[in-house]
């Protein structure tokens, strides 16, 4: 695998002038396309404002020559890429979806996206150290390298939705359709994410004989040899996409906002659970009350059922609102 995708620096002078003109370009296409899309189309271009963007993003690019070079050479983690991929790509999605609606702006969806990025990250992190102390116990400084691996979903999902929950609120912002916008943008998002996983060689899967088996070359010395395992990253890669192809086919049926959000719930917990059968290792520990299930499989349970109950009472008690009035 390849968990370092590449390394940057150190670079020649040339480099900075590349840079600064490449990050101006990018700077000045996205003010342009902001403003068309906060004036349904027809930008308001002003020369002082595009020479403004453009020395700020030229200036960044340079700083960024200067910073690669003082660090150089600095390694981009495949996980840590495909992670900002993926949230960039659930942050297109979400504009894209609302490009005709005035209520929620496309600056609104950009400080969400960065609240819950963080959000999810500082979950995904605590849930995976407080599963696994005895590990990080024996050399604290680890709980910080989370490019190695040791995020949990479900950490994630629960310190995402906690920080996006907040700043909904707080903007005052219609918090069904928030939460409804975000599910088919996070089945996306994850589903790149995974990319990242198979690529960092984390989230592997139990040995297989299967002509799809990949041999993960940072298990070989534990294993004793090569041995093909279960692409499951892939299986979740997959599962996400179907997740996200599904909520856009149900999204038009549904009547209730806060519903789509529900729905994406059980739908993950349902291919999470199915999937954690061919995982392995630290990424599918054996829930011991509960065993033979995961601690995935038994929070995907605890998920759908809440998701799914809660879908049911709230149907319910829609229908016999409908039937009073």
């Amino acid at each position: 695998m390849r968990s370092v995708l590449v390394e940057l620096g150190p670079w020649q002078p040339g480099v900075a002038v590349a840079l600064g003109f490449v990050v101006a370009v990018v700077a000045v296409a996205y003010d342009v396309l902001f403003d068309m899309s906060q004036q349904h189309g027809t930008p308001k271009l002003r020369a002082w404002r595009l020479v403004a963007v453009a020395a700020a993003g030229a200036a960044a690019g340079v700083s960024l020559y200067f910073l690669v070079n003082y660090f150089a050479p600095v390694k981009v983690r495949s996980w840590g890429t495909m992670l900002m991929i993926a949230f960039g790509a659930g942050l297109w999605w979400m504009i894209h979806d609302t490009r005709n609606d005035d209520e929620i702006t496309p600056d609104a969806l950009v400080d969400l996206t960065i609240v819950v990025l963080v959000g999810a990250i500082i979950g995904a992190r605590g849930l995976s150290v407080w599963l696994n102390w005895n590990e990080f116990a024996q050399a604290p400084i680890t709980v910080l390298y989370i490019w190695g691996g040791g995020l949990s979903f479900h950490g994630g999902l629960a310190g995402g939705l906690l920080a996006g929950s907040i700043l909904i609120v707080r903007r005052k912002l219609p918090y069904g359709r928030m939460v409804d916008l975000v599910a088919p943008g996070l089945a996306l998002g994850t589903a790149i994410t995974r990319i990242g996983c198979f690529l960092n060689g984390c989230c592997y899967g139990a040995p297989t004989n299967l002509p799809w088996g990949v041999r993960f070359p940072e298990l070989a010395v534990r294993d004793g040899g090569l041995i093909p395992r279960h692409p499951t990253q892939l299986y979740a890669l997959v599962m996400n996409l179907v997740v996200f192809w599904l909520l856009l086919r149900i999204r038009p049926h549904l009547r209730r906002a806060g519903r789509l959000w529900l729905v994406y719930l059980v739908l993950y917990s349902i291919g999470r659970f199915i999937i954690e059968f061919w995982r392995k290792g630290a990424t599918a520990e054996v829930f011991a009350p509960l065993a033979p299930l995961t601690q995935a499989q038994v929070a995907s349970i605890a998920i759908a059922l809440l998701a799914g109950g809660w879908l049911l009472v709230d149907s319910l008690l829609a229908s016999k609102r409908a039937q009073q009035a």
